[in-house]
């Protein structure tokens, strides 16, 4: 039978309310930490999953780079040695014939070059050295080539799909080891780095009216041993990647030269050898002005229609090319999905559980539970004294027990709370009449030590004295005086705190004030002076009302010192002050002792910290007290 909606006094609603609650709450109290557990996991899993897939992909871009630049290395070193074979010959240090025996045993014990052309533009020579079980034809150099040769020792392009040319200039005697076709390991390296950013600009090079072969050198013909560079050899070689990292699946890679024309491609639909692939989304991850001549790395997360993909673009410039590759998305996070699945069944599973365990405790539950939800509105309310948990009934031995002995346990803790909080309101409004509201803070919230010892620090010390104060007293009603000193002392603290500076103390009419310390201060000296300025005005105002209520006019003597001192806890364990000392403070109080009256003095070393920002008057060196050697002052000029 059901009762009807407005039938919400009877006991049977409210138990089956109550019920419903607490296997509501059991539920909650069972699936929120699993749920929450499963989102931790899940987000940790993805950043670790993202991280690994992102060091992997680098990782196999790496080995991309290493080998397409190994292949273009080898055959370099090859054309290199060839061509300082034939620069031996020129120079009769071995014969003609002996010059191509070596080459052409050189060119068979390699299996990246079946043939090498050599070419003396100027002498009319075009010979072509091969193995002697091919017909492999190798063609003339491009003019663009043999200018980059002529420069750097090596010339490096791509000139046509899946073929590269390598051109090493040959140097004939009478060349310097400098000039242009110098063939030594730095120009060959120079020369390839050049090569490979200028490949592209060689079609066009040839295609211009007038150009040609560079001009003949001075010192001797220009010679050239130029060799093809199979780069179908990386399409095998991204192959053999692909298939050894990913099984041969779900994964595009791509080497392209910088006109965006593939080298050589695996997994990426259209780009043979050749082909323009510059359509392709991941491009826009590029800096819209980079150079491929440039170290450049960067994520290409991108859309592919309607599939997201994770890669990695890579340049190479030694080459002047770019490697890349990506991934789908939903491949590369599959164990990340698969978690998530199992986090979820879990997470069902012990929905269900909680709710028939909930649905078993709650019968045991309810009744205390009504009795705890009153007791804890008498805690909400601070009605501490009516509070009765456990008084009037046996102790429980079980959660509910246990419950209501916290409950207790937390009424107290928190009316001693109160009481704690009250006891800290008077002890920083007592600490803030003595110290400045930060170092009442730091101690109140225990980042201040109340134990002995100290640290240096930069600090500027503040002493202003009342001129002239004991015949004043003597004359005069000492309880005027005290008020007096009261008011005084009162404006005088007000000005040290409102420039962020501690009153260390007062010593009967003088009072010493702290800036740099306990909290570190670059400005400390600027704003000593300006509380020495404020003392001063206020001096000016002050000193009418005092005239008509006391019949006393009061003359301050302020001395201001800057320097390095000893900050920190000062005494015995059962009495200590917080203090500053050093001959800081005791320059400072020996400039107060010879101020005049209404008079600020300041010491050098805070005149250099305060910079230009105020009027000081040089008053020459004076002997202070104490002190051996004299002490540079200057006067603080009324602003």
């Amino acid at each position: 039978m059901t009762d009807a909606p407005g039938a919400r006094g009877g006991p049977g609603v409210r138990a089956l309310s109550l019920k419903t609650k607490a296997i509501a709450l059991f539920t909650a109290i069972a699936l929120v930490p699993v749920a929450a557990a499963v989102a931790l996991l899940a987000d940790v899993n993805q950043r670790a999953v993202r991280t690994s897939e992102e060091s992997l992909q680098a990782a196999i871009l790496s080995e991309v780079a290493s080998a397409s630049i190994q292949l273009v290395r080898d055959v370099e070193s090859d054309a290199v040695a060839a061509a300082a074979i034939f620069g031996h010959a020129a120079g009769g240090a071995i014969r003609d014939e002996d010059a191509v025996a070596s080459v052409r045993a050189l060119v068979s014990t390699r299996a990246l070059i079946d043939a090498v052309r050599l070419e003396v533009p100027d002498a009319g020579i075009s010979t072509v050295i091969r193995k002697a079980s091919t017909g492999a034809d190798v063609p003339a150099a491009p003019p663009a080539l043999r200018r980059l040769a002529d420069e750097h020792g090596v010339g490096f392009g791509v000139v046509g799909p899946a073929r590269g040319l390598l051109v090493a200039r040959v140097r004939f005697p009478g060349e310097a080891a400098g000039a242009a076709g110098a063939t030594d390991a730095a120009g060959a390296t120079a020369g390839a780095a050049a090569g490979g950013a200028a490949a592209a600009d060689a079609a066009a090079a040839d295609a211009a009216p007038g150009s040609g072969a560079a001009p003949p050198s001075p010192r001797g013909p220009a010679g050239y041993v130029v060799a093809p560079v199979g780069l179908d050899a990386l399409e095998r070689d991204l192959a053999a990647i692909a298939q050894r990292r990913f099984g041969g699946r779900d994964v595009r890679l791509l080497i392209a030269g910088h006109d965006r024309r593939a080298i050589a491609a695996f997994g990426v639909p259209g780009a043979a050898p050749g082909s323009d692939v510059s359509a392709l989304p991941l491009w826009g991850k590029l800096p819209p002005a980079a150079v491929w001549t440039e170290r450049i790395s960067v994520l290409a997360p991108h859309d592919e229609g309607d599939q997201r993909m994770i890669g990695v673009i890579e340049t190479l410039p030694d080459l002047g090319w770019a490697v890349a590759i990506w991934r789908p998305e939903p491949v590369a996070f599959a164990a990340l999905d698969e978690m998530r699945r199992r986090g979820a069944a879990v997470a069902a599973g012990a929905l269900l559980l909680a709710i028939a365990l909930a649905a078993f405790a709650a019968r045991h539950v309810t009744r205390p539970i009504l009795r705890l939800v009153a007791q804890a509105r008498l805690i909400g309310a601070r009605r501490w004294r009516e509070i009765a948990l456990g008084d009037a009934q046996p102790a429980r031995r079980d959660e509910i027990g246990e419950l209501t002995t916290s409950l207790r346990r937390m009424a107290a803790d928190l009316e001693q709370g109160e009481a704690d909080i009250a006891r800290e309101a008077k002890l920083r409004g007592d600490l803030g009449r003595f110290m400045d509201r930060a170092v009442v803070d730091a101690i109140v919230r225990g980042e201040h030590p109340l134990a002995l010892g100290g640290k240096r620090a930069a600090v500027s010390v503040l002493f202003a004295d009342v001129v002239g104060f004991t015949p004043l007293a003597e004359s005069r009603d000492a309880e005027r005086m005290v008020a007096l000193l009261n008011e005084l002392f009162s404006m005088l603290t007000e000005i040290v705190f409102r420039h962020g500076g501690t009153v260390d103390k007062f010593i009967g009419d003088c009072v010493m004030a702290v800036w740099g310390a306990p909290l570190p201060q670059e400005d400390h000296a600027r704003r000593a002076l300006a509380a020495a300025e404020d003392m001063m005005r206020f001096l000016e105002t002050a000193n009418e009302e005092w005239r008509e209520r006391y019949d006393i006019e009061i003359r301050l003597g302020v001395g201001v010192n800057s320097g390095e001192a000893i900050v920190g806890n000062i005494g015995s364990d059962k009495r200590m002050e917080y203090t500053v000392i050093g001959d800081v403070v005791n320059v400072a109080s020996r400039l107060e002792a010879i101020a005049a009256p209404n008079q600020v003095l300041v010491s050098e070393a805070t005149r250099l910290l305060a910079g230009d920002a105020f009027p000081l008057r040089a008053l020459g060196e004076r002997n202070l007290t104490g002190r051996k050697t004299t002490t540079a002052v200057y006067a603080l000029d009324p602003g």
